[in-house]
């Protein structure tokens, strides 16, 4: 299969007039494009978005009693929307809860490649900061949950934890056995956070949101967030999580290489409802943003591709650098380095955009998804 495009992302920059030739879902050869016949015109070429944290999306929450099929269908409704790869996000919950999710993931990776693994968002959270997570759930880390989380079967293991309440050393061993380790929900001082850090922690979940604050004296996780270049961040551009001023402050901290896109999507996303249950509680989305009863954001209704033309259109990141932080930048934190990227060799996950950069087309392992 031949795809023709007037602009193709190799590395930093855009190319123009390349097509790409794909054989068993590979891409095997790249060349200035000629007078032929293909299969496939697009305007724009680009990787495939992987997105670290999907709490949901298409009416589907990933909450007590996931199955396999509730994991397909969130990652059917973001595939729509360019996601041709996603960590499942089990926001903090039961201890029975976590291995309904670990049953799940196996079960979707046996269907798909598009799960990459699993996203445990807690429970060893701190309470200061828990936004929306159930105070009743949040605890220290048990010999069980250490062992369900480490299983070989679940792929990529991610999981968002508070430094001040999992002890360094437990932090070093997830690490040994191969745990991405992310820092979020938490009131940690910078002392704990750089502590966190040496034992193994490599970033940050949702930069900004619900971690101590960058002071003078205490500069928090947001300061070593924003000031240890060697760290991974996510972030949410949803006009609503984080103010333009302060996306834009991120990126240039962090650059386009460490700052993550995220949605942190919940079931609405994808979704035509309004309102859907959380808990004992409920979500609503009014004009594109969720919250509780209360008043308190409850994640959103963010899709990948609206977080890559916010950060080029409104906080005016260059397009090549907004694509990469939705495709090789994840991919690099989470270590699957042919991921994210178009090259000779490797697998072909792509999107087709026309000239208004609406997505046209999305090609899993070279197949039209």
């Amino acid at each position: 299969m031949k795809i023709r495009a007037k602009r193709l992302l190799l590395d930093d920059e855009f190319v123009s007039d390349q097509t790409v030739l794909i054989e068993h879902g590979k891409t095997i050869d790249i060349y200035p494009s000629r007078h032929e016949q293909v299969e496939h015109d697009v305007h724009y070429l680009v990787p495939s978005y992987i997105d670290l944290q999907v709490n949901g999306g298409g009416g589907v929450l990933l909450q007590e009693g996931v199955t396999g099929t509730d994991i397909l269908s969130v990652v059917n409704a973001h595939s729509i929307f360019g996601s041709g790869f996603v960590l499942p996000t089990l926001i903090t919950n039961s201890y029975r809860t976590m291995q309904q999710c670990t049953e799940a993931i196996i079960h979707a990776r046996s269907q798909t490649s598009a799960v990459l693994g699993v996203h445990f968002e807690g429970p060893w959270l701190a309470s200061a900061k828990k936004g929306i997570h159930i105070e009743e759930h949040i605890r220290a880390p048990s010999d069980a949950e250490l062992a369900l989380i480490t299983d070989k079967r679940l792929g990529k293991v991610f999981i968002t934890l508070a430094p001040e309440t999992v002890p360094v050393d437990v932090i070093a061993d997830l690490v040994a056995k191969g745990v991405i380790v992310s820092l979020g929900h938490s009131n940690a001082t910078h002392e704990q956070v750089l502590a966190a850090i040496d034992a193994g922690a490599t970033g940050f979940t949702h930069l900004y949101n619900a971690m101590s604050g960058l002071q003078g004296r205490n500069p928090g996780m947001v300061g070593v967030a924003l000031g240890e270049n060697s760290t991974y961040a996510g972030i949410i551009v949803d006009h609503h999580h984080v103010s333009p001023y302060a996306v834009r402050l991120a990126y240039q901290s962090k650059s386009y290489e460490r700052l993550c896109l995220v949605t942190d999507a919940m079931a609405h996303a994808g979704s035509s409802h309004e309102v859907l249950p959380y808990f004992d509680t409920q979500i609503t989305q009014r004009d594109g943003k969720l919250t509780t009863p209360d008043g308190s954001l409850a994640g959103s209704c963010l899709t990948m591709h609206e977080a890559v033309l916010n950060m080029h259109q409104d906080i005016e990141v260059p397009l090549a650098q907004s694509v990469i932080m939705a495709t090789r930048t994840p991919a690099n934190w989470l270590g699957l380095f042919e991921l994210g990227r178009i090259g000779i060799n490797i697998p072909s996950n792509l999107l087709g955009l026309n000239s208004e950069l609406a997505i046209t087309s999305h090609w899993r392992h070279g197949v039209l998804v």
